[in-house]
C-alpha cells in the first residue's frame, strides 16, 4: 500500500510539473555563457571610425565597443582615453569620486558621452547625482589619444528632483542611430528646451516634425531619419527598417502599450493595442519586429517588462504578438526591463540576424515569472551561429 502511494504521488507531481512553466523553462534554457559586458546599459549606438561601423556603449568598464558585423562574443574592447575617471567611493572620506556613465550617443561624426558625479544627501541618507556633464569627441582611431569637449554641463541645463525617496531627471539624450551614417544626428533635451548636437556645438531646436499623436508639449525623447525629415517621439522606443542599401519605408514606434507604426501612403495605424507592458524600445527584422518592454511606474515594487514580437509582412507589422522559436522568451524574460535592442543588419531575418538586448530589473523582479539574477544585468545576443539568446 505505501509503494503504490509513493508511485501514485510521484505520478501526481511528473503530470503537474508538465504544465509549470518554472519547470518547461528549465527544460527550454541553455548553458550560460559567461559574462563579458554587464551592468546597466541604457544605450547601444552606431559610430563609424576610420570608414568602419562599431557599436558603442557604457558598460561595467567604461566605453566598449566591436565591430558591427562581428558575431562572436568575445570581441568587445574597452576604450581608455575617457575625460574623467570611473566612479568610486572613497570610504575614508566618505566621498564619491570620478563619474558615472549614464549613456551614450553618437551622429555622422561625433560621439557624446552623458555622465554624472554623486554625492551624499544628508537629508535622505542616499547617493544622489550631483553634476551632470555633456562631452563630445570625434574618434578616428581608437588607439589614438582624443580630445573630449564639454558640450554643456550642470543645473542650468540638467536638473533633478527628489520626491518620496526618488530621483527625478528633467533631461534627456537621443539620437536617431541610423544604420546610413549620413543619416545619424543626436538632440539634447533639456527640460522643454532642444538642442541639436554637433561636436561641442548645440544649435536649439524650436521646430519638430510630428506625427499624429505626438507633442512638443510633452517631454519628445526620440528621433528617426524618415524620407529627408527627422521625426521626434514622446516614446523612447521609435526606429525605421532602413537597411544599409535600402531606404526607410515605415516607422514603428510604442505609444505606452500601444505599437503603432507610419508610412507616407497610409498615415499612422495601430498594430497592436496592448503589448502587454509599456514599450521601451524596438528592432526591426526582415521578418519580425522586436518588442522591448518594461513598466517603469514609480508605484509598483517589482518589474514587469520581457522580450516580445510580431511579425513583419513587407514592413507592416502584425496584429497581434507572435511566439519565439527561440529561447529569447526565457533569457529576456518579463521580469527584467528591456532597456535598449539593435540589429545590426535589419535587413535580415531574425533567425539570421545578429542581435543584442540590455536588460535589469528592480526589486524582486517580477511576481509573474520564475525571478531574477543579478549576474543577468547587462548585454545578451543572439548570434545565427549559436541559435538562442545568451549572456554577452
Amino acid at each position: 500500500m505505501k509503494k503504490s502511494l509513493i508511485i501514485i504521488t510521484l505520478l501526481t507531481i511528473l503530470a503537474s510539473s508538465c504544465f509549470n512553466p518554472v519547470f518547461y523553462n528549465i527544460t527550454q534554457d541553455v548553458p550560460p555563457e559567461k559574462a563579458t559586458v554587464s551592468g546597466v546599459i541604457n544605450s547601444i549606438v552606431r559610430y563609424e571610425v576610420n570608414g568602419k561601423q562599431y557599436l558603442v556603449l557604457a558598460a561595467d568598464k567604461g566605453i566598449r565597443y566591436k565591430e558591427a558585423d562581428s558575431t562572436t562574443r568575445t570581441e568587445w574592447r574597452t576604450y581608455n582615453n575617457l575625460p574623467f575617471n570611473l566612479s568610486g567611493f572613497d570610504h575614508t572620506s566618505s566621498k564619491h569620486e570620478g563619474q558615472s556613465i549614464i549613456k551614450v550617443i553618437a551622429d555622422d561624426s561625433h560621439l557624446y558621452i552623458l555622465s554624472t558625479t554623486y554625492k551624499i544627501d544628508d537629508d535622505l541618507q542616499l547617493s544622489v547625482p550631483d553634476v551632470v556633464t555633456l562631452y563630445s569627441t570625434q574618434i578616428t582611431s581608437w588607439n589614438s589619444n582624443t580630445t573630449w569637449q564639454t558640450v554643456c554641463s550642470g543645473s542650468d541645463y540638467f536638473n533633478f528632483t527628489v520626491e518620496d525617496d526618488y530621483v527625478y531627471s528633467d533631461f534627456n539624450a537621443f539620437c536617431t542611430n541610423s544604420v546610413k551614417t549620413d543619416h545619424r544626428e543626436a538632440y539634447l533635451r533639456c527640460n522643454n528646451k532642444y538642442y541639436k548636437l554637433g561636436g561641442s556645438e548645440k544649435t536649439s531646436v524650436t521646430d519638430f516634425a510630428l506625427l499624429e499623436g505626438e507633442s512638443k508639449d510633452s517631454h519628445l525623447n526620440s528621433a528617426v531619419y524618415f524620407d529627408g525629415k527627422t521625426y521626434f517621439f514622446n516614446s523612447n522606443a521609435a526606429i525605421t527598417n532602413e537597411t544599409k542599401d535600402t531606404s526607410a519605408e515605415y516607422i514603428y514606434f510604442g505609444k505606452g502599450k500601444t505599437l503603432k507604426y507610419y508610412s507616407k501612403d497610409d498615415g499612422v495605424k495601430t498594430a497592436i493595442e496592448n503589448c502587454g507592458s509599456p514599450i521601451s524600445c524596438l528592432a526591426p527584422c526582415k521578418d519580425a519586429l522586436l518588442i522591448g518592454r518594461g513598466d517603469f511606474s514609480n508605484d509598483i515594487d517589482y518589474t514587469t517588462g520581457g522580450l516580445t514580437k510580431t511579425t513583419l509582412t513587407n514592413g507592416i507589422p502584425g496584429n497581434e504578438l507572435a511566439k519565439f522559436s527561440t529561447n529569447a522568451h526565457i533569457q529576456l524574460s518579463e521580469s527584467y526591463y528591456i532597456l535598449t535592442l539593435i540589429n545590426t543588419d535589419p535587413s535580415k531575418s531574425e533567425l539570421q540576424s545578429t542581435l543584442y538586448a540590455s536588460i535589469a530589473f528592480v526589486g524582486s523582479g517580477s511576481n509573474a515569472t520564475a525571478g531574477v539574477n543579478y549576474d543577468n544585468i547587462g548585454l545578451w545576443s543572439y548570434y545565427p551561429s549559436r541559435g538562442n539568446w545568451n549572456r554577452e
